[in-house]
């Protein structure tokens, strides 16, 4: 391990990352550390790390440099979304640097996705079913459930340490810095502050929608599909999706809901459980439905059981969310409009979105498990970035995985970091120029 050098760039707003460096450096690993801001320091302390002030303009440079000083044979990184970090994965792979992409699990609950290059449309993982079950062989089956207490107080508090030092004094010792959120901190917690006055509320109507979209007026069980939406600035909409707007494509989808879907159907939207409020689903989408003449068949709900109603679903249509992959464990039909990673033929539907509301199709179950067993082996292991128990968990299991001498996933699977064309992209956008 003394050949081994890790540098470590942003990580989430917790310990982890610094609990990861402790590990290594136990097993005889060299830890070196960028730091971007004041927040990256208060989860880093009381280690100490290189400060990058320049411009993003500068970074390649810096990091390539960087990089062959300190002879850097390993790069660690919160997801390859940031611009910081796209432009690292794309330089420690020019220069033969191992990359290790660190993010919230594609399983859930308490997983963590440790993965080389990168996500979604850069992730090595294959998508072909013989692939995938080829790695699957001999793989036990994946144990469900979770492991470790939560708490949205203790997240709450992390994510205001990282962010308060960057917006009292930041601007004096960081100026180029610009945070990688797609809001300005105070105004996502004055979303939080005004979304928790009316928590009641939205709870109610939450409630209505719900019994209103799964419910025909004479009582009978309406045939709905669920929207599971993300949050608008997840780099999984910006990256790994047609548009790189989640408000055109939620749109859209009601465009093609309204011409092709059977009169009988409702369209059902659920909020994304720490969404802010600011993006205002209820009256974004009450508004496109009532454009597009579908309002009494098309419904939002800010909270909810979202097993439940996958379960009672017709069918889950999703961007990229990891709720398809819940959809697809209790074997409902799927549509993933983006890059994802369980986008296979044998799980998702492989047709239009059109077809899609008629003829939904089932997964293969075997594949499935295929597939879990395949995803567990390769870029999942047990913990999480919240709490002491997932914390010293994810951090034991994360350091063990970067410090395996061989990749799980070779680097023969690795794909261009190109932004390619979406399969759905002409068919929810096809006035859009090509």
């Amino acid at each position: 391990m003394k050949n081994r050098t890790f540098l470590f760039l942003q990580g989430p707003a917790s310990p982890f990352f610094r609990l990861v460096a402790d590990r290594l450096e136990a097993k005889g690993a060299r830890v070196l550390r960028i730091n971007f801001c004041l927040g990256d320091m208060v989860f880093w302390w009381p280690k100490r790390g290189a400060f990058f002030r320049g411009e993003k303009s500068e970074w390649p440079d810096y990091l390539e440099a960087f990089t062959h000083h300190h002879s850097v044979t390993d790069i660690v990184m919160l997801g390859d979304g940031r611009d910081y970090h796209a432009a690292a994965a794309e330089i420690g792979q020019a220069l033969g640097v191992r990359i290790h992409i660190v993010e919230h699990g594609y399983l859930r609950p308490d997983w963590l996705t440790v993965e080389p290059d990168g996500m979604s449309a850069h992730s090595r993982f294959p998508q072909e079913p013989e692939a995938i079950r080829v790695l699957a062989d001999g793989v036990p089956p994946v144990a469900r459930g979770g492991l470790f207490r939560s708490s949205f107080l203790t997240y709450a508090l992390y994510d205001l340490a990282y962010h308060v030092p960057n917006v009292l004094v930041g601007p004096l010792l960081h100026r180029h810095y610009r945070t990688h959120g797609a809001a300005h901190p105070v105004i996502e917690y004055s979303g939080w502050i005004w979304k928790g006055l009316f928590a009641g509320k939205r709870r109610r109507q939450a409630e209505q929608a719900i019994a209103a979209s799964t419910r025909l007026a004479t009582g009978a069980d309406a045939r709905f599909f669920l929207f599971p939406l993300q949050l608008p600035g997840d780099y999984q909409i910006i990256k790994h999706s047609p548009g790189s707007d989640l408000s055109a494509i939620v749109e859209a989808v009601i465009a093609s809901f309204a011409r092709y879907a059977p009169e009988e159907t409702r369209l059902l939207f659920k909020v994304h459980p720490i969404d802010n409020g600011l993006s205002r689903w209820p009256q974004r989408i009450g508004d496109a439905a009532s454009r597009l003449n579908v309002g009494d068949r098309v419904f939002v709900a800010d909270g909810g059981n979202t097993d439940s109603l996958i379960e009672r679903s017709a069918g889950v249509v999703t961007v990229n969310s990891t709720v398809g992959l819940t959809a697809l464990a209790f074997n409902r039909p799927v549509i993933a409009l983006g890059a994802a990673i369980y986008d296979v033929d044998g799980l998702t539907s492989q047709a239009a979105l059109a077809d899609f509301w008629r003829r939904p199709p089932l997964p293969d179950p075997d594949l499935f498990d295929a597939f879990m067993r395949a995803l567990s082996a390769t870029t999942q292991v047990r913990g999480g970035f919240i709490g002491r128990d997932a914390l010293n968990t994810g951090a034991d299991n994360v350091a063990s995985r970067l410090l395996e001498p061989d990749e799980r996933l070779p680097e023969s699977l690795r794909k261009q970091r190109d932004r390619g064309v979406f399969r759905y992209e002409r068919e929810l956008f096809p006035e859009q120029p090509r």
